[in-house]
């Protein structure tokens, strides 16, 4: 996604869109912005910052959260898009830990999937996983259990 990042992402590569469109990555894109130039922010003075206090401070109408988010957002928007024009899904199940943002979470990145999606792609929907951090575990017990 990014052929000029210059961090490494946990897969060892580089520029991976799970670098800016996961919890961690979130809280990276974070952890930059508050290193540059910026307002006052809710986050200033955020010890670890998390993808949790990032939404949480987006929620309250921080601007500097609202430029992450952005970001954020137009990065797995554009991603999910690309993947959009290649197998057409019926819809798109956002889990992980961002997923806990919640609904500011979908419309953000819907939002930002419209702008970029073929025409024929535009209205796919998106929803929350259910299981959360969960679904790998109840995965693996079925696979089991099988």
């Amino acid at each position: 996604m990014n052929p000029h990042e210059t961090e490494v992402c946990g897969c060892g590569r580089k520029g991976c869109l799970e670098q800016y469109s996961s919890a961690t990555g979130l809280a990276r894109l974070a952890r930059q912005a508050l290193a540059g130039e910026h307002e006052a922010s809710a986050l200033d003075g955020v010890g670890n910052v998390t993808a949790k206090d990032v939404f949480d401070a987006y929620k309250a109408g921080d601007k500097v959260a609202a430029g992450v988010v952005d970001k954020f957002a137009g990065v797995l928007g554009r991603g999910l898009s690309i993947i959009s024009c290649v197998v057409d899904p019926e819809i798109f199940v956002i889990g992980g830990g961002v997923s806990k943002a919640g609904q500011p979470l979908l419309d953000a990145v819907q939002e930002r999937f419209r702008g970029e999606a073929f025409s024929s792609c535009k209205e796919t929907k998106f929803a929350l996983a259910t299981l959360g951090n969960d679904a790998g575990i109840y995965g693996c017990v079925r696979l089991i259990l099988e």
